[in-house]
């Protein structure tokens, strides 16, 4: 028969007090009855815990083996149920979030250090991602929350708006100096765009808000990263279409104009599977973005490298 734990915790009482009265009094029970459980683990382990002297107890060279595992087995269940009990309020545990370049430089960098200081239980793991990986890391579970571009399609999946973004043309800074028409005024010049491969989203937003400029898009170049459609910019190659928060990248030589197109404007929220809003770690960090984002606090970039950020 193996020791539970409350067995371990009396052998471990009893070698700290040397004493069965005291010991007894420690634990809460008669004397008589922690001198049975005492011998009923001697007998289950074949031979003696304690040196029994007139007025003197001391412990067995066993004795001491088994003290010193058990108050290390102890000190570990009680550090499983205290973090457990962290978890419940959602103060320990891990927190999967999914974001793209908008969010990024609106504030969730500051947003994720807010949570950690109030949260240092919970380990934080970030994946940049667009949204459709997004809806399906969420549809999988294998995504906590997301911040993905609005609407979605996915009936598991929660969601509600915190901000909007916008496309605007980036231009090489020495070109298109005589701009009336806003986009209209690009139609028949090369477009650098973001493949559909790598967002889908965004890349569907483009063509949708050029036609809606009445022209299609004569793309010259598909590439898997925003910073490397705004060099191509800043190199000549053709103008493109992108976020507006793609400001926050500092590319030199690159300037934005306003579309004029009122469909190039789109929202982003948070969204998580409907299973976790019983989650505490996640109920949370929603609601800290709620009260973030309402509070139409400005947040600004810090500290990140987000040259290589994905779409929205």
């Amino acid at each position: 028969m193996d020791l539970d734990l409350d067995q371990m915790r009396s052998i471990v009482v009893l070698a700290e007090y040397l004493n069965f009265g005291r010991a007894a009094a420690a634990l809460c029970i008669s004397q008589p009855a922690l001198t049975k459980q005492v011998h009923r683990i001697e007998e289950t382990l074949g031979g003696p815990l304690f040196f029994r002297k007139p007025r003197q107890l001391s412990l067995t060279r066993a004795g001491e083996v088994l003290v010193e595992h058990s108050r290390s087995l102890l000190r570990d269940a009680q550090f499983a149920v205290d973090v457990s009990r962290s978890a419940m309020k959602g103060e320990a545990g891990s927190l999967r979030i999914g974001f793209g370049l908008p969010s990024l430089a609106t504030g969730l960098p500051d947003l994720v250090q807010r949570f950690r200081r109030h949260y240092p239980g919970v380990h934080i793991s970030m994946r940049e991602m667009s949204t459709p990986p997004q809806l399906e890391a969420l549809e999988n579970r294998t995504l906590d929350v997301g911040f993905v571009r609005l609407p979605i399609q996915a009936g598991e999946i929660t969601s509600f708006p915190l901000f909007s973004d916008r496309l605007v043309v980036a231009v090489r800074s020495q070109g298109h100096g005589n701009v009336r028409r806003g986009l209209r005024s690009f139609a028949g010049v090369p477009f650098i765009l973001v493949s559909r491969s790598a967002s889908a989203s965004l890349y569907d937003h483009i063509v949708r808000t050029c036609n809606a400029a009445g022209f299609s898009p004569r793309i010259v170049q598909e590439v898997g990263e925003l910073f490397t459609v705004l060099n191509f910019v800043r190199a000549g190659a053709g103008v493109a279409l992108v976020p507006h928060s793609c400001k926050v990248m500092n590319v030199p030589r690159v300037r934005f104009l306003e579309t004029g197109i009122p469909s190039a404007v789109w929202n982003i929220g948070v969204a998580f599977h409907k299973s976790f809003d019983s989650d505490p770690t996640v109920r949370n960090f929603v609601s800290m973005v709620r009260q973030e984002y309402n509070s139409g606090t400005e947040l600004f970039l810090k500290g990140f490298d987000i040259s290589k950020m994905k779409c929205s």
